[in-house]
């Protein structure tokens, strides 16, 4: 019974904390994101219809390659610094955080976005033999470059724990990104109506992020300056901030395009219509993962804040997160394996039923993805971004070698899902033991 008011005790304390507070403030944001993001899904798979679909994925996948060149680590180094440098109130160190992003930004679209926009066609016309995903690509690389603003205010929101303006804008966001595309494609234009409704969402909240960000400059002691940011572009010790920023995007950019190859094999060993089965049985397994994301997305900044009270705290908090994460992914994800031979059904259509076994193999990846949630943040906040890379390099290598391997005995489905797993479940140990290397050394 001790241990029962014991452990109620613990959780009413734990709720209360502002970090949990903010968790909580966020789920609203990744609710209405969940729930715009599924109906968005579905609503395209059923005009699309499988072979469309598939040609669609391959569309935001190739894109999403090109998106990882063009990540240099200004978002996360940026939320990681600024939220220190708000802690801090100190104003210079913002100032300097913001000129290395905003600097960073304007190379990345200029040197990878300009060129990425130039080449798509030739590069697609070689991966699958059709240069077309490649020119409707090319519009949704314009949209990216445009949203580097907003991507700017999202991370001072976030840095500045402005957490329910953030989600204010990022559920507005989510809107008009499903909305347009949606309207494009009834309207009669098909894909092109897809990637034309991106572009347009880019361009409307380029304007929007512009102009908040112009409000926050006037009514904000410690929040951006632009005449400020702009005049510190000469100064600033550009490389100080970009050596940390790069090995984080290094990091996460090999994370994703870990997600990302499986759609690339896929579409150049298999049919498109294999692509929008996987796409659809992977985006469904997904969507009560989205339920941690904000956990992922404040640890960025509790982390390095737990870390000021000593590496035996870190470590502390940030296993227990992992447990609750794994456990509570665990736990969401068995109503929608059960359930989904009936959902996927329903919603999607018979003509999406070869996505439902799929399922069943998925979800084993994402109850690993939940004990994972910490890995980012944790290394980061350690300063061991070379050694989470390394990891993450092997991993994806180890995945491509088993992928063309398995291929050789099953389809290129099952080869690309079996490889997924084997290689996930694998280096989620390797990772808590090399993390706790490096807890003990620091102890």
């Amino acid at each position: 019974m001790n241990l029962i008011n014991e452990t109620a005790f613990k959780f009413k304390g734990l709720i209360k904390t502002s970090f949990v507070k903010d968790v909580g403030v966020l789920q609203i944001s990744n609710f209405s994101s969940i729930f715009l993001g599924t109906v968005g899904s579905i609503v395209l798979a059923r005009l699309l219809r499988p072979e469309m679909y598939g040609i669609y994925a391959l569309i935001f996948a190739f894109v999403g390659i090109i998106r990882i060149f063009m990540n240099w680590g200004a978002d996360y180094a940026g939320v990681t610094l600024l939220a220190e440098a708000y802690a801090k109130r100190d104003k210079n160190e913002i100032v300097n955080i913001l000129t290395y992003y905003t600097k960073l930004s304007v190379l990345t679209v200029f040197i990878i976005g300009i060129l990425g926009i130039v080449f798509s066609p030739a590069i697609t016309q070689l991966l699958y033999n059709d240069s077309q995903i490649g020119y409707l690509g090319r519009i949704v690389l314009i949209g990216i470059c445009f949203s580097v603003v907003y991507n700017m205010l999202n991370v001072i929101l976030q840095a500045s724990r402005k957490i329910k303006f953030l989600v204010f804008f990022e559920i507005l966001n989510k809107f008009i990104f499903t909305l347009l595309p949606i309207t494009f494609v009834l309207l009669g234009l098909g894909l092109l109506g897809v990637v034309w409704g991106h572009l347009v969402s880019s361009l409307i909240f380029l304007c929007a992020s512009l102009l908040v960000l112009y409000f926050l400059s006037k009514k904000e002691k410690l929040s951006i300056n632009f005449k400020e940011v702009f005049s510190n572009f000469k100064k600033i010790d550009f490389k100080k901030y970009f050596n940390f920023g790069f090995l984080i995007a290094i990091n996460k950019n090999v994370g994703n395009l870990l997600l990302l190859l499986p759609i690339i094999i896929l579409g150049a060993f298999s049919v498109s219509s294999d692509v929008a089965y996987f796409k659809i049985a992977f985006g469904y397994i997904g969507i009560p993962l989205m339920v941690l994301n904000p956990v992922s997305r404040l640890l960025g900044v509790q982390l390095p804040k737990s870390k000021t009270y000593g590496i035996k705290i870190l470590r502390k908090h940030f296993y227990r997160v992992s447990l609750w994460s794994g456990l509570i992914s665990f736990i969401l994800i068995i109503p929608f394996v059960v359930l989904g031979p009936i959902l996927i059904k329903f919603f999607y259509g018979a003509e999406y039923i070869d996505s439902i076994k799929l399922v069943y193999w998925l979800s084993l990846f994402g109850v690993i993805s939940g004990f994972s949630v910490g890995l980012g943040p944790i290394y980061r906040t350690l300063n061991k971004m070379k050694i989470a890379i390394g990891v993450v390099v092997i991993q994806t290598a180890l995945m491509i070698l088993a992928i063309l391997l398995l291929v050789k005995i099953f389809s290129p489905l099952l080869s690309v899902i079996f490889s997924l797993i084997f290689c996930s479940i694998i280096f989620l140990f390797v990772h808590f033991y090399v993390l706790e290397k490096i807890f003990k050394k620091n102890l």
